[in-house]
C-alpha cells in the first residue's frame, strides 16, 4: 500500500455551506474524527480473527495479564494447573476485541480524517457530497502540504476488498502490532463504496482545520446545478487564488458531466 502512487490531483467534493465557504476563505481544511463519519462500518473496528495458534494466544494472554492491576484474580479466573482455561479460550475473540477497542479509544478516536477523491467528473460524487450537483469540487496538487511529505499513515488509499469482508487480523498482531494496524482498519470500507476512488490524510487529532498551501488550490469546479449567486460568493473568496475555474455540464451523448474551463471576467456575462 506504501507503493501505492499518490495521483498529481485529488478532487475534495463540497456543498455550499457556510462552514465550506469559511474553511475555502481561511484556506483550510477540515478533519473529522471518524466517529461523525455517515458510515457506520467506517473507520470502525471491524475484523475477523485468523491464527489462532496456541503461542499467539499465549502472547494474547500475557499482553492482557500485564494491563489488569489484579494479575493474582486473573490468573484465578484464565488459568488452571498454570495452563490456559477453556473459559479464556472460549473468549478469545473478545479479548482480541478489548484489546484493539483500548487502542481505538486511547488512539483511533482522536484522529482526524480528510477524504478526497481521484475524480473530479464522478456524477455519484456529485450527488451525494456535493448536494446533488449544486455545491463544487476543489482540486488539490498533491505535490503540495498536507498531502507532502508522504510518511506512513499520513496520506493513505482506501481499499475496498472485493469479498466484502472484514478484513483479517491475525492473533499474533494483536499483543504488539495494534497502532500500527491504522491501514489496515482505517483504510478499509465495503465494496459498495468503491465509486469514490478515495484518498485519506490522516493527522493526529480531528474535528479541527489544518491550513493548505495557497498554491495547493489549483482548480474549483462549479456543478451543474449551482446557483449563480453561490458561484459569486466563491469568485470573491477565490480573488487572489492562482485556481483554475470550470463549469461542470451534462453531456448531450451520455451519462457524465465535463468541466469546462470558465474566466472571472465572463462569469456572468
Amino acid at each position: 500500500m506504501l507503493d501505492t502512487i499518490v495521483p498529481s490531483k485529488l478532487y475534495k467534493y463540497q456543498s455550499c455551506e457556510p462552514y465550506a465557504f469559511n474553511n475555502l476563505q481561511q484556506r483550510q481544511l477540515w478533519f473529522s474524527k471518524p466517529e461523525n463519519f455517515n458510515d457506520p462500518f467506517d473507520s470502525d473496528i471491524n475484523f475477523a480473527i485468523t491464527e489462532v495458534t496456541e503461542q499467539n494466544m499465549r502472547s494474547l494472554f500475557d499482553t492482557l495479564r500485564e494491563s489488569v492491576p489484579d494479575k493474582n484474580a486473573f490468573d484465578s479466573t484464565y488459568t488452571q494447573g498454570g495452563q490456559i482455561n477453556d473459559r479464556f479460550r472460549e473468549g478469545v475473540v473478545l479479548f482480541a476485541r478489548r484489546a484493539t477497542n483500548t487502542v481505538k479509544e486511547n488512539k483511533w478516536k482522536r484522529l482526524g480524517i480528510a477524504c478526497f477523491s481521484e475524480e473530479s467528473d464522478n456524477i455519484l460524487m456529485w450527488s451525494h457530497y456535493a448536494n446533488g450537483h449544486q455545491g463544487f469540487c476543489l482540486e488539490f496538487d498533491t505535490s503540495f502540504p498536507p498531502f507532502k511529505p508522504v510518511k506512513r499513515k499520513t496520506l493513505l488509499r482506501v481499499n475496498y476488498p472485493e469479498t466484502n469482508s472484514y478484513p483479517s487480523l491475525s492473533l499474533k498482531d494483536i499483543p504488539h502490532n495494534l497502532p500500527s494496524l491504522v491501514e489496515t482498519q482505517l483504510g478499509t470500507k465495503s465494496f459498495q463504496w468503491c465509486y469514490e476512488k478515495e484518498w485519506r490524510i490522516f493527522l493526529s487529532n480531528g474535528n479541527q482545520a489544518y491550513p493548505f498551501d495557497k498554491a495547493a488550490l489549483t482548480g474549483i469546479y462549479f456543478g451543474c446545478k449551482m446557483k449563480d449567486a453561490d458561484k459569486n460568493t466563491l469568485t470573491e473568496i477565490l480573488v487572489d487564488s492562482p485556481a483554475r475555474l470550470y463549469q461542470m455540464q451534462k453531456s448531450d451523448t451520455e451519462f457524465k458531466v465535463v468541466a469546462k474551463e470558465i474566466f472571472r471576467h465572463s462569469l456572468f456575462h
